[in-house]
């Protein structure tokens, strides 16, 4: 064959693989867009949610005054603002729910474990919403993109669990963030809450009261004994413990400050759909709520359930939903 029609021949080749490359982002990106559009859509539905609640023949309503704000811990270290692909965004390591009482600037928070079973969207590998399914619900973020969609999926996850609680707003954060908003106001002293803690620090001794700074503080509150059954559902205690003692250091400040030097601090690694008014706002009640303690945090009750492969936690739906009705409605 000449020279000058294998030169062709190969230029006529890279065209084709560089065509079909083209082609193949454009699909992609289609994809990408149609699961956002998708999801901008299920908002405007999730907006429509009704205030009602009936339950045991009685009909609740909710208090229009108390907001929930799913707070998530992801187990991620990349920048939270760059769009991931599904499945590379991390997962939910804590989830909680605050209830935010804004008449009388009251913080109470229902802590969901990461293993609870419940029904969360799920897509395929290309981003596309193929359906529900019952999984474990810190999936649920990673199944999206890494921010707004994978906190949209959180959302919708935890408002199934619920009944169909609205979940007003989000703030979601990763590892990157602990150190940073540890070390903002000065480190924490936490006494260490049960046995083990010390194979990933000597200080860590149950009964032991420990300041934490620097890499300290994501060691106390990430460590966990893959050895042991259930070890997701034990290490709540360090983060109730760690909530606790960090509220009481963030009271020793006065105004928006240092919640703004936090923000500052760790934009990179957070997400919300919260304006900065509203964070500021929920930092300071934060700060001058005096009744924030460990009987504000409630932990889902429920039962722990061991599979081959993974642990399994099935939350009491009736004593999850008294606490909800407890915090976000009143009766008519």
């Amino acid at each position: 064959m000449k020279t000058e029609a294998k030169k062709k021949i190969f230029a006529f080749i890279i065209l084709t693989v560089f065509a079909i490359i083209i082609t193949a982002v454009n699909i992609w990106q289609n994809n990408k867009d149609k699961v956002i559009a998708t999801k901008l859509s299920q908002k405007a539905d999730i907006s429509m949610e009704t205030d009602r609640l009936n339950r045991n023949g009685r009909v609740y309503r909710r208090k229009s005054y108390v907001k929930a704000i799913l707070v998530l811990g992801i187990d991620s270290s990349v920048d939270m603002h760059y769009v991931q692909d599904a499945g590379s965004g991390g997962q939910a390591d804590s989830i909680g729910l605050i209830a935010w009482d804004t008449e009388r600037d009251k913080l109470s928070m229902i802590i969901i474990p990461r293993d609870t079973m419940t029904y969360i969207p799920v897509t395929d590998v290309g981003g596309g919403i193929i359906g529900n399914t019952l999984q474990h619900i810190t999936m649920a973020f990673s199944f999206g993109d890494g921010n707004e969609i994978s906190a949209d999926f959180m959302k919708e996850s935890v408002s199934n669990l619920f009944d169909g609680l609205h979940i007003d707003r989000y703030f979601a954060m990763n590892t990157m963030a602990i150190e940073k908003v540890n070390d903002a106001v000065g480190g924490v002293d936490v006494t260490v809450p049960y046995d083990g803690m010390e194979k990933v620090d000597a200080s860590f001794i149950k009964g032991n009261t420990v300041t934490l700074n620097g890499e300290k503080a994501e060691k106390f509150l990430r460590f966990r004994d893959t050895n042991k059954d259930f070890s997701a559902i034990t290490r709540i205690e360090a983060h109730k413990e760690y909530l606790r003692a960090y509220q009481m250091k963030l009271k020793q400040f006065k105004g928006d400050s240092i919640v703004e030097k936090i923000l500052s601090d760790i934009e990179p690694y957070c997400y919300s759909d919260m304006q900065k008014d509203m964070i500021l706002k929920l930092g300071a009640c934060a700060m001058t709520d005096d009744g924030f303690n460990a009987n504000r945090i409630y932990v889902l009750e429920g039962e722990n359930k061991k599979t081959e492969l993974y642990d399994e936690f099935y939350a009491d739906h009736d004593k999850a939903m008294d606490k909800i009705i407890e915090l976000f409605y009143t009766e008519e």
